[in-house]
């Protein structure tokens, strides 16, 4: 039955506009809205006689499902029966609710997901950490032997191993994970991600924890307040922003993934992160903020190099506690390499990215996320597209010539003159991106881990410039 469904939706997609699929879709959508609206007009209606509060939850309660069967029709009739379908579990069911329908989706789903992370497990070939997790409906909880925390979502208990990887010493490292599930429900949902991140007291365990990377901190401010004049501050803040952007600039945000599918794992931790493998802060030039200031105002660096360095010794690990922990935490996002990770800032904490940078202080606290790599990316996700085809059709050839050259693991299919990667592992995931991409990604890995690539198989003359590596990869 389940074939059925989906031979009708390919049929019908072949039909003139108004098919039958988008039509119903669209008619539960108005009728979703209709509920609503009755339900808060009867809210209002009896409220002074009646509490209206259960007629407004039951008519919600109802319009949600009819919103829920309505992108179950909608997602059937985009995936042209791409995503997997239980079968078996509708075999005999003459006419499956959507409901049942929806359920075979995500056995189909996590069937599938099994496979590739069979797929993706052989591919790690180093053993590390040893972790204690526990999956339950999805959320994961998880400590290594050293104390660190991890926390997130995995859409089944197989995932967690991915969902840690990322914080293991590269991305060749396979976490040895005790998983403990409590409560499995084998048909959840891959797509839905409510992830619970780390806490507080997570975070200021992390803080803690690294004693070490404190004092690095606190020792290098010292040198700096004995080298820099409290009125020459702001001058050595500009010269020293010139030299980092002149050596090491800010690498383009990382945006591989956007809406790439399926979205089934998800972590966040904590820590002291070296500041050099912080590699892009938002803005493409160090110190230089291209957003409303008005808060902050102009010279903001300087001014809070000048607070720092003026800031009495004894009282600098409290200072730093309170803005990097207290006042909220720097995000940033790990992008785990062969030789170790990267980190870019996701989205709070830029000014403090580039304060640390430019200072040339030794770590950096920051709250971690991680999104683990998709088993599938469209090409249309990874290029410019206003350079059109021509672009897309480089691009999938650089992914056919990685997988030749083992530097990623995995297939490419088409659709018309657009590829998709269907992806089992890439040490190095940002060699997937278009050459100005790479390239950035490249340099920024040289600078940190001198060598590492060249181990990998990519010979250091090809990490100059986009046509050194285009000439190489396409050679």
């Amino acid at each position: 039955m389940a074939a059925e469904l989906l031979a009708l939706g390919k049929r019908d997609k072949l039909s003139r506009a108004g098919y039958a699929w988008h039509d119903a879709g669209s008619e539960l959508r108005t009728l979703q809205r209709l509920i609503e609206d009755a339900g808060r007009h009867a809210e209002g209606a009896v409220d002074a006689w009646l509490d209206g509060e259960e007629l407004r939850s039951g008519a919600e309660a109802l319009a949600q499902q009819l919103k829920r069967t309505a992108v179950l029709l909608e997602e059937l009739h985009r995936d042209d029966g791409q995503n997997p379908v239980d079968e078996e579990f509708l075999a005999g069911v003459l006419k499956p609710a959507p409901s049942l329908v929806d359920r075979a989706r995500r056995r189909g789903d996590l069937c599938q997901l099994r496979r590739e992370l069979a797929r993706r497990s052989r591919q790690l070939t180093v053993a590390g950490d040893r972790w204690q997790a526990t999956w339950h409906q999805g959320q994961v909880a998880a400590r290594s032997e050293d104390g660190r925390v991890v926390r997130g979502y995995a859409a089944a208990p197989e995932a967690v191993e991915q969902l840690l990887q990322p914080f293991e010493a590269t991305s060749c490292h396979r976490p040895r994970a005790r998983v403990v599930v409590v409560d499995e429900r084998p048909e959840h949902r891959v797509t839905d991600r409510h992830t619970a991140g780390t806490s507080y007291t997570d975070r200021a365990a992390a803080f803690d924890a690294d004693s070490a990377a404190l004092v690095g901190v606190v020792a290098a401010l010292n040198r700096l307040r004995q080298q820099w004049p409290a009125e020459a501050v702001a001058e050595r803040v500009h010269g020293a922003a010139k030299d980092l952007q002149l050596v090491a600039p800010p690498a383009p945000s990382f945006s591989l993934y956007r809406g790439a599918w399926p979205y089934w794992a998800t972590s966040t931790s904590a820590g002291w992160v070296p500041t050099q493998a912080v590699v892009s802060g938002i803005d493409p030039v160090w110190g230089v903020f291209d957003r409303a200031e008005e808060l902050r105002g102009t010279g903001w660096v300087s001014r809070a190099a000048s607070e720092l360095l003026a800031t009495d010794p004894g009282d600098l690990p409290g200072f730093l506690r309170h803005h990097l922990l207290a006042g909220g935490s720097v995000d940033l996002a790990v992008i785990n390499g062969p030789a170790g990770p990267l980190y870019t800032v996701s989205s709070g904490g830029a000014h403090r990215t580039h304060l640390f940078k430019i200072l040339g202080l030794p770590f950096l606290f920051a709250h971690l996320t991680t999104r683990i790599a998709p088993s599938r990316i469209d090409v249309t996700s990874v290029i410019d597209t206003s350079k059109g085809v021509a672009e897309a059709k480089r691009v999938a050839e650089g992914w056919h010539l990685l997988i030749e050259r083992c530097l990623v693991h995995g297939t490419v299919s088409y659709q018309g003159e657009f590829a998709t990667l269907h992806l089992d592992f890439a040490p190095a995931p940002w060699l997937l991106g278009d050459d100005a991409f790479a390239t950035a990604y490249n340099k920024a890995y040289e600078r940190v881990y001198p060598g590492a690539l060249a181990q990998l198989g990519v010979p250091t003359h090809a990490l100059a410039d986009e046509q050194t590596w285009r000439a190489w990869l396409h050679t």
